[in-house]
């Protein structure tokens, strides 16, 4: 068993333990977590924070948003680009809007560092798909 064919093995037992095995329920419990996270990041500005703690808040939140894009969220991987469930990301693209409105340039780098983040990780997963199907 390769490398890729083990992350994915873990992944998707992390993914069963944390939300069960029916794809429809998982795909529920992970809308529910991004409407749940975008919440949160429209919330960060209450706690008060220290200009870094806040920025850690909205960078931690958005990067939890693209991760469930990344891991939960592609219906397909077998496209020359991956087809992503609109509802997981969905509240993930209204996040843009929503850091920058509140937080300015600490929202937009956020976001910028998460949306890379995404961008890396999707490419880099077809990447391998690729070079497994060889």
């Amino acid at each position: 068993m390769n490398t890729q064919n083990v992350s994915i093995k873990i992944a998707a037992q992390k993914s069963s333990e944390r939300w069960g095995s029916d794809p429809k329920a998982r795909l529920d419990c992970v809308i529910a977590e991004q409407r749940s996270y975008l919440a949160q990041l429209c919330q960060v500005w209450n706690l008060q924070l220290s200009q870094k703690d806040e920025a850690e808040q909205v960078l931690r939140l958005l990067s939890l948003m693209s991760d469930n894009v990344h891991k939960e969220g592609v219906l397909c991987w077998e496209r020359s680009y991956p087809l992503v469930s609109f509802h997981v990301v969905q509240p993930w693209l209204q996040a843009k809007d929503h850091a920058i409105r509140l937080y300015g340039v600490i929202g937009r780098e956020a976001w910028e560092i998460a949306r890379k983040d995404l961008c890396n990780n999707i490419n880099f997963a077809q990447a391998m798909m690729r070079l497994e199907a060889r």
